[in-house]
């Protein structure tokens, strides 16, 4: 685990803390709510990582969202004091997250971690988070820095904020430099170690199930946010992660609908006035810069899902990727063979509402015909 060789980091500075040294801070109630789907061997290990906390007043909850094997047994057989809950079928991450934190809730927890099954905690985190927790009183939702797990000297995640130039873009950023921080604006965090103070969840309720898997952290964050709760990184705290263990890899099309899809609910959601009104279009603009990319590369299958994410969004529909209705074969090859191919990225900038570069496009490209593989 990354210890003395951590990079200089500094969290967003808030300004409301508590007086009391960290020492007076009592051991509040914290339950550590973990997924599992198809992951023994990771649940394995974090939950191992778990057992050399030097914080002492947790306990974990084990939900296992309908593995095909019967790992829930086993993960029972392996952590004895572990709770292990079951879902008969795969109900996606924000519906398995909350299966765990109604029952936290109920066994008085002040605090629920969300931790995924694919991460390996310094034996530090959990105390770093509570006291920091403690000390901010506005902090709702705090999140350790996340290390890649094969190089645990690089930083997979340290906060993202939103790109006030264009505000549903939201940007990864490190926010080592504390006047950047102070700039940055709110800060949103991922769910891969998200502790959530009790009153944010009787605030604001449980994750929207509606996302099934991705976004909903974002959505979340947005939610709290909306309610008057900060959210804080916590540079103390460290923890590593493996990343994108439940579909096996980062160019997974059941990935790609996913993100596509939840991108449209999230900001259809929280976006307000003209914004909200004209975002259809800027959303199609981005989706078809997804497809244009993905086609180039050779990723047809990426390309596909996307348009039928896209799809599904605009009707609003949402679940698994497994009940998704695909584009009508009518309208994909036409948005492929015919208005992409005289050129796809004008028909994007028109569709952006960039206008200097659709006429710049249009008096370059007029005579060139470009096609999309």
């Amino acid at each position: 685990m990354p210890s003395s060789k951590r990079r200089p980091y500094r969290p967003m500075i808030i300004e409301e803390t508590s007086s009391s040294p960290r020492a007076a801070l009592p051991e509040v109630r914290v339950v550590i709510v973990i997924l599992n789907w198809n992951g023994l061997a990771d649940t394995l290990e974090c939950l191992a990582s778990l057992g050399d906390l030097s914080y002492g007043n947790f306990e974990v909850i084990v939900v296992d969202n309908g593995s095909d094997q019967p790992e829930a047994e086993k993960i029972e057989a392996a952590f004895r004091s572990v709770t292990v809950l079951r879902n008969q079928k795969n109900v996606g991450y924000a519906a398995g997250n909350n299966l765990g934190i109604r029952h936290a809730m109920e066994r008085g927890a002040d605090y629920v971690w969300l931790l995924n099954n694919d991460t390996v905690v310094a034996p530090d985190c959990l105390a770093e988070l509570v006291a920091a927790a403690g000390s901010h009183q506005r902090v709702g939702l705090l999140s350790p820095v996340i290390y890649h797990y094969a190089s645990p000297e690089d930083i997979q995640f340290s906060g993202t904020t939103l790109d006030r130039r264009q505000e549903e873009q939201i940007t990864l950023k490190s926010l080592q430099d504390t006047h950047a921080a102070r700039q940055a604006g709110p800060v949103f965090l991922w769910g891969t170690a998200l502790l959530v103070k009790r009153e944010v969840v009787d605030t604001i309720g449980l994750l929207d199930e509606r996302y099934f898997a991705y976004h909903e952290d974002l959505d979340y964050c947005l939610r709290a946010t909306a309610a008057g709760f900060h959210a804080l990184v916590v540079p103390e705290g460290a923890l590593r992660h493996k990343s994108a263990r439940s579909l096996g890899s980062e160019d997974s099309p059941v990935k790609e609908y996913l993100l596509v899809r939840n991108w449209y609910l999230l900001w259809r959601t929280h976006l307000t006035g003209w914004r909200r009104r004209t975002y259809p279009r800027r959303y199609l603009a981005w989706v078809l810069t997804r497809v244009v990319v993905a086609r180039q590369a050779g990723k047809h299958a990426i390309a596909d899902l996307a348009l039928d994410g896209a799809w599904d969004a605009l009707h609003g529909r949402w679940g698994s990727c497994e009940a998704r209705r695909q584009m009508p074969r009518a309208l994909r090859l036409f948005l492929l063979n015919y208005l992409l191919a005289w050129h796809p990225y004008f028909w994007i900038m028109l569709l952006a509402g960039d206008l200097a570069g659709v006429t710049s496009q249009a008096f370059r490209r007029l005579s060139r015909r470009t096609t999309i593989p």
